[in-house]
C-alpha cells in the first residue's frame, strides 16, 4: 500500500511540475510606479535591478518632471520552471540624469551680453568672436553676431515601455526634458524650461550592438513651458526623435543618447542613429524583446 501511495505521489509531482519562486531563476518581480500614472510590472535580474534603481534615483538628482519608485512584489510562481505570467519582460527605455549639449544664445532666445570695447592707441576696437571694427572716434561695435555657442546642462527623465511584445504599434509612458536655471559665460542667465512628450505608437525600436543595447523612439510634445520660453528643437505639439545606447551599469558616464537641444534624426520613426553625447550623470536602462 506505501508503495502505491508513493508511486501515486511521484506521478502526480511529474504531471504537476516544480513551484519555485521567480527568485530561484534569478529573477525578481518588481512594480515600476511613476508619476506620469503609469505602473508597470517587471521581471528584472540584478543587473537590470541595479540599472533601474540608478536611473530612478538620477531622476529624482536631476529633475525633468517625472519621479519613480520600484517596489519588489511578492515572488511570483513558476510551472514547470515556466514562468505563469509573461508580463514584465516587454521592450522599455527608463532613463534619468543630465548631459552636456551644445547649442546657442539665439537657439535658448537668450542675448548674449555685448563684449566690452578695446582700446587701441587714439582710436578703438570693439572686438566679437568672428568680426571686428574701428572708427576714429571713442569706439565702436562692428556687425551683430547672429550665432553664439555654448554649452548648458539637460536634465532627462524616459519612462517608455511596449506595452506588449508582439504588438508593435502599442506603447506608453514619457519622455521629458528640463534646461534647469544656469548661467554660462556666453549667455549669461539661461532660465528654466521643460517639455513632457509621449511617446508615438509604432516608434520606438530597440537592438543590440555587442555588449550594448540601442534604442530609438519619437515623442509628441504635449506641454512646453513656460510659455515665453524657447526650448531649441522643440515646438507645442511637434515630435521630437531621440537615439539611446545603454552600456551597462554604472560607474558612468558610458551611456549615450541624442535628441533635442541638439540636432536629432529627422525621419519620421527614426531608425537608429550612433549618439554621439555621453550622459553625464544618471542610468539608461534598455531591455530588448526577449
Amino acid at each position: 500500500m506505501r508503495r502505491i501511495v508513493l508511486a501515486l505521489a511521484m506521478t502526480a509531482g511529474l504531471a504537476i511540475g516544480t513551484v519555485m519562486p521567480v527568485s530561484a531563476l534569478g529573477e525578481t518581480s518588481i512594480t515600476l510606479n511613476c508619476s506620469d500614472g503609469t505602473s508597470v510590472p517587471l521581471l528584472v535580474n540584478a543587473d537590470t535591478l541595479n540599472a533601474l534603481t540608478s536611473a530612478v534615483q538620477a531622476m529624482a538628482l536631476y529633475p525633468a518632471g517625472l519621479s519613480c519608485s520600484i517596489i519588489q512584489n511578492p515572488p511570483a510562481l513558476v510551472f514547470g520552471h515556466v514562468a505563469l505570467a509573461a508580463a514584465g519582460t516587454n521592450p522599455f527605455i527608463v532613463a534619468g540624469g543630465r548631459w552636456q549639449v551644445q547649442t546657442t544664445c539665439e537657439a535658448l532666445g537668450v542675448a548674449p551680453p555685448p563684449p566690452p570695447p578695446v582700446f587701441v592707441g587714439s582710436g578703438s576696437v570693439a572686438r566679437i568672436p568672428g568680426s571686428w571694427s574701428h572708427w576714429s572716434g571713442p569706439w565702436s561695435i562692428g556687425p551683430a553676431v547672429t550665432v553664439t555657442p555654448t554649452t548648458i546642462f539637460v536634465n532627462i527623465a524616459v519612462n517608455v515601455h511596449q506595452r506588449d511584445a508582439t504588438d508593435l504599434t502599442s506603447f506608453f509612458g514619457t519622455l521629458n526634458e528640463t534646461i534647469p536655471t544656469q548661467n554660462t559665460p556666453e549667455c549669461g542667465t539661461i532660465s528654466e524650461r521643460h517639455f513632457t512628450s509621449k511617446p508615438i505608437p509604432g516608434c520606438l525600436e530597440t537592438s543590440t550592438s555587442g555588449t550594448s543595447k540601442n534604442a530609438s523612439v519619437r515623442s509628441r510634445v504635449t506641454e512646453l513651458s513656460p510659455a515665453d520660453t524657447t526650448f531649441p528643437g522643440v515646438t507645442l505639439g511637434g515630435d521630437v526623435n531621440f537615439t539611446f545606447v545603454d552600456n551597462g551599469n554604472p560607474p558612468q558616464p558610458t551611456d549615450q543618447l541624442q535628441g533635442p537641444p541638439e540636432a536629432e534624426p529627422s525621419s519620421t520613426c527614426p531608425a537608429f542613429v550612433t549618439p554621439d553625447n555621453t550622459l553625464t550623470n544618471g542610468n539608461i536602462s534598455v531591455r530588448n524583446p526577449e
